[in-house]
């Protein structure tokens, strides 16, 4: 059944791609129907299991940076690249890079998946090691409250069979437990860095929170610039140089670095470091594109309170000509755009040019007046509002940043470099 599996799933793979499609969901679906025993038996062959990446804020990044070091070690890593964090998406992955004769080429699988899929994957295939980044509020009308989400993710925890890696500075995560034979490894930021790292309790009282630590992390990030960051693992003092901008993608690297010890210990850090030197953002995630004006841009993508928190951070690293926010409320989005007014804009009084886009440009106008910040523009539609993104970039100067929600992303970088970001309107 797995050759038949196989051949199905190509073939589709074949006539989605011969269309213009990436196929990143659709032979998955299409198989999980046909053998629902697929996926276990396929992954069944990688001699070093399955890691499964979770949580609010930072997935994707994180996948990446750990699917970079894993192979840093000579290790042959199956991922998710197009960040379809569907169980359809993993299975696709699985048929994309099997061979004809259904083995599988790799030494260990990374995944990232959302919290509702993850379990689901989880009752499948059972994973060796769990990361889990962070609880927030993020888009209730999928999810429901904030601790719906947390009890999903216990049953994550609870599935791993070796070890788990958690965030010490979360309240939520680091009350999950893993079962008493799996280890348990933490990763934190420093006392000194509370300010730039709030969860989302702390996103209200912002000036009185009081610094989490649950225990001892085997990785402590200590420092960050818009080049490099500093960590503290196993008690050794580490500097890195590091392209990714961001005290999250910062945080992201502590995370993939326990992830590291977990997997093995004795790693190379000369071949370590020079991964993370040639490391890029993943698409959407602090990703830089070069403008039809000939100026830049960076997207960065936001979807709930505390990721547009942190992702505002940027703009204290380093100076921008334009800041652009564009918000759509398409079903991957979220429906309910109401968490904008959690997110305090203040930090934008300085900006000389801000401009609003996509279906709620109107209303995010409306909310950056209540932080007395004025937007120089709207447009509803992502084609207009792109074309006055690059003239204003062309008319000041340097460079620009777009905080953007999922669809408009795809569709901004769509019309920049003339694809999207790999996904098939399938995967949402």
């Amino acid at each position: 059944m797995q050759l038949i599996s196989i051949a199905i799933g190509k073939l589709v793979f074949w006539l989605l791609r011969l269309f213009g499609r990436t196929g990143s969901a659709l032979p998955g679906l299409i198989i999980e129907k046909l053998n629902p025993y697929f996926l276990p038996q396929m992954l069944r062959q990688l001699p070093h299991g399955v890691i499964v990446v979770s949580g609010t804020n930072g997935k994707t990044t994180t996948t990446k940076i750990s699917t970079a070091l894993l192979e840093s070690q000579g290790l042959r890593v199956l991922t998710n690249k197009t960040g379809s964090n569907f169980v359809r998406g993993i299975i696709s992955v699985v048929i994309d890079k099997a061979r004809w004769n259904s083995e599988l080429p790799y030494d260990i699988a990374i995944f990232e998946q959302d919290e509702a899929h993850a379990v689901l994957f989880a009752r499948q295939v059972r994973p060796r090691g769990v990361i889990v980044l962070n609880v927030m509020r993020d888009q209730m009308d999928r999810f429901g409250e904030i601790d719906t989400t947390r009890h999903m993710l216990q049953q994550l925890v609870s599935a791993a069979t070796e070890w788990v890696v958690l965030n010490a500075n979360d309240e939520r995560v680091s009350h999950l437990k893993a079962a008493t034979s799996v280890k348990t490894y933490w990763y934190a930021h420093s006392k000194e860095l509370q300010p730039d790292f709030l969860t989302d309790d702390q996103l209200y009282h912002a000036g009185s929170a009081v610094y989490h630590l649950a225990s001892e992390p085997t990785v402590l990030l200590t420092g960050y610039t818009n080049s490099d960051v500093s960590l503290v693992a196993r008690k050794q003092e580490l500097h890195y140089d590091y392209a990714l901008q961001g005290g999250h993608n910062a945080l992201n690297l502590a995370a993939a670095m326990t992830m590291v010890y977990a997997v093995m210990p004795n790693y190379d850090e000369v071949q370590l470091r020079q991964a993370l030197c040639q490391l890029q953002p993943a698409f959407g995630r602090g990703e830089v594109i070069v403008l039809p004006s000939g100026g830049t841009l960076t997207l960065q993508l936001v979807k709930n309170p505390g990721g547009f928190t942190q992702a505002l951070r940027m703009l204290e690293l380093k100076p921008y000509s334009v800041v652009g926010i564009a918000i759509n409320d398409d079903y991957p989005d979220g429906r309910d755009v109401s968490w904008l007014w959690d997110v305090d804009f203040h930090g934008l009084a300085e900006q000389q040019t801000i401009l609003c886009g996509g279906t709620r440009a109107a209303d995010m106008a409306n909310r950056l007046k209540y932080d007395s910040i004025n937007a120089t523009s709207t447009h509803d539609i992502i084609a207009e509002y792109g074309s006055a993104l690059d003239a204003a970039a062309a008319n000041t100067p340097g460079e620009a940043i777009l905080f953007c929600t999922y669809t408009a992303m795809r569709k901004l970088r769509g019309l920049y470099l003339g694809n999207h970001s790999g996904l098939d309107e399938e995967d949402l």
